[in-house]
């Protein structure tokens, strides 16, 4: 792995940590993440407040450990924050 890569995974962990200890509710957590994830999915573009309400559903119900959810949020806004979308 790069030196880049390591850093850039340095800092998920970093932010995952921060997210962790805001001791936020796991609901509130499964909405951050379906919000990310379709905004990221969307190449930055939020999406309407009922598909996140949707994916907020699925990622509940899918029962994802609390810190899984936490560095699944850092890891997307990290990508986001440096335009690091995905492309097809």
């Amino acid at each position: 792995m790069s030196e880049k890569n390591n850093d850039l995974i340095n800092e998920i962990n970093v932010a995952a940590y921060y997210i962790a200890e805001g001791k936020n509710p796991y609901d509130t957590l499964c909405w951050h993440l379906a919000e990310r994830q379709l905004t990221y999915d969307n190449l930055g573009m939020t999406p309407p407040e009922e598909i996140i309400k949707q994916k907020a559903a699925q990622i509940y119900f899918e029962q994802c450990p609390y810190d899984i959810l936490c560095w699944r949020i850092a890891e997307l806004e990290t990508l986001m924050k440096y335009n690091m979308y995905k492309t097809e």
